[in-house]
């Protein structure tokens, strides 16, 4: 089933100031699509899985879930699955047990419940909770309660799962069960998944796509190598040797932080992020240098002809490309930047004094 919003608008009003926490945001979400929502914390993340999940409406625009407007909520909700990231299961029934709460929920969708049981067992026999069964939610730990609401979310086999830090509480073992398993509905199933997440290994390894909000807007709609080539911090170390120039004309102290660098740039098409000499006697060198006009690997053969033509030899050659955290952070720094350079233009436009009319 499909995700399709329009337009979609969500304003709060605190202290008499209105705040837009959705600032028309368009998007389509696939069948079968698992697509990560990133963004800092206030972006509108959780608002929109929230409207999406009819928990909220929207100020304006629309939303449709496989073609049913998110207005006709019970319709909607009969085809969602939802997690919203709390770590203290405020959403569960403290005092029934947790196979009762499971059941209860199940049983709202109208499951039957023979099949709502053997979908229970099977889950909670999954993440290690079988003995938990008969325990009331008020005595779990905040992992166990996490594990819950997973569950409880999983157990409907919903058409669309939107997931706020699902896996918030989660152990090591655990989490690593989740995205196995997340994986496998979505693949078996053909569930959409749109997964809201600050785990970023979680979100690199599950995600075929990546929608990044901040302060209300779409700023980024692209994969997850695509966002990561984009932030700017994929280069190559390398460490290799050069030998001494041949003519007194050119000093070898030049070599190769001008020649070298000017080699990168014209005939390799990237950018000397460092260079350093490891060894005066040797001419051994250790740079690291940064794609500009070709991909990585391009870049990568390039500067390894440049080496060879130049009669030098290569000791190290090790490619980086950088985590989605990485990518995430940098982006957020040039956005910041992108944003204090726009204000320092206003500022400096509203500086400019008028000229008086002679």
């Amino acid at each position: 089933m499909s995700i399709e919003i329009s337009n979609l608008c969500k304003s709060y009003t605190r202290k008499g100031k209105e705040i837009r926490a959705l600032d028309n945001i368009s998007l389509k979400i696939k069948e079968g699509e698992f697509v990560g929502l990133l963004g800092p914390n206030g972006a509108g993340k959780t608002t929109l899985s929230k409207i999406l999940s009819t928990l909220l409406l929207p100020s304006s625009g629309e939303a449709f879930i496989d073609g049913i407007s998110i207005l006709e909520d019970k319709k909607v909700r009969s085809m969602v699955g939802s997690v919203f990231g709390e770590t203290g299961g405020r959403s569960l029934y403290y005092r029934l047990s947790v196979k009762d709460n499971l059941l209860f929920y199940g049983t709202l969708y109208g499951i039957r419940k023979t099949e709502i049981k053997k979908r229970i067992n099977s889950l909670l026999k999954y993440f290690d909770l079988t003995e938990r069964k008969d325990t009331l939610v008020m005595k779990l730990s905040t992992g166990m309660k996490a594990k819950v609401l997973l569950i409880r979310a999983l157990i409907t086999f919903p058409k669309i799962l939107l997931l706020d830090e699902p896996t918030l509480g989660f152990d090591a073992e655990s989490s690593e069960k989740a995205k196995d398993l997340l994986l496998e509905f979505n693949r078996e199933f053909g569930t959409s998944v749109l997964l809201t997440s600050h785990n970023f290994s979680e979100m690199d390894a599950l995600t075929s796509r990546l929608i990044l909000i901040d302060e209300g807007q779409l700023i980024q709609d692209c994969s997850p190598d695509l966002f990561k080539k984009s932030a700017g911090h994929q280069h190559v170390h390398i460490i290799f040797s050069l030998p001494p120039l041949p003519s007194e004309s050119l000093r070898i102290s030049k070599m190769p932080t001008e020649i070298f660098t000017k080699m990168i740039n014209d005939s390799a098409g990237a950018e000397i992020i460092s260079l350093e000499q490891q060894d005066n006697h040797n001419f051994i060198y250790e740079a690291k240098i940064k794609p500009i006009s070709y991909t990585l690997n391009e870049t990568i053969s390039r500067i390894t002809v440049l080496i060879l033509r130049a009669k030098g030899e290569i000791f190290q050659i090790v490619p980086h490309m950088p985590s989605l955290k990485e990518s995430f952070l940098s982006f957020l720094e040039i956005n910041k930047q992108k944003e204090e350079k726009q204000a320092r233009t206003i500022k400096e436009i509203f500086a400019i004094p008028l000229r008086k009319e002679e």
